[in-house]
């Protein structure tokens, strides 16, 4: 099973791979749509008849689209009356496999950790090298059979 996944994981990373340098563009304090429309010369009243919404709900979808609020459904209209396309993508920030295995540390080092800091209370615990040892071991076999509770931490 996990063959499959990371299989479906390495495929997505390359789909979203060609994403990456979308990252850091930021659209324009106005937002696309808007900044779109004033550049073709399309008035607000104008847009309004090719969307068929009042001129008030152009607006405020204009506003909520540089606020981060809009709907896509409407931002979706705004850009077909623009004759343009709506592109949505969540673009991860490193890799999907680099996110899976920092999760796998993570799991690994709350699950250690805290059998670790009981054992030191007892004066049984293990040094920090072979803490980062065992930590190392356990991320191993968690990437290896991520459970249903891979993401629980």
């Amino acid at each position: 099973m996990a063959r499959v996944e990371d299989l479906r994981v390495r495929q997505l990373d390359e789909k979203l791979g060609d994403l990456k340098p979308l990252r850091n563009r930021r659209p324009p304090p106005s937002g696309w749509a808007k900044a779109i429309r004033e550049a073709l010369g399309i008035s607000v009243r104008q847009m309004a008849k090719r969307t068929g919404l009042s001129r008030t709900s152009i607006t405020s979808a204009e506003k909520g689209e540089a606020k981060g609020t809009v709907q896509l459904a409407t931002l979706e209209g705004l850009a077909d009356a623009l004759d343009c396309e709506l592109v949505y993508a969540l673009v991860p920030r490193g890799s999907l496999a680099e996110t899976i295995r920092q999760q796998a540390y993570r799991k690994a080092s709350g699950m250690l950790g805290r059998v670790d800091d009981s054992m030191r209370l007892e004066r049984q615990g293990v040094e920090r090298d072979g803490l980062a040892r065992q930590i190392e071991e356990l991320a191993g076999e968690l990437l290896q059979n991520r459970g249903r509770d891979f993401w629980d931490v």
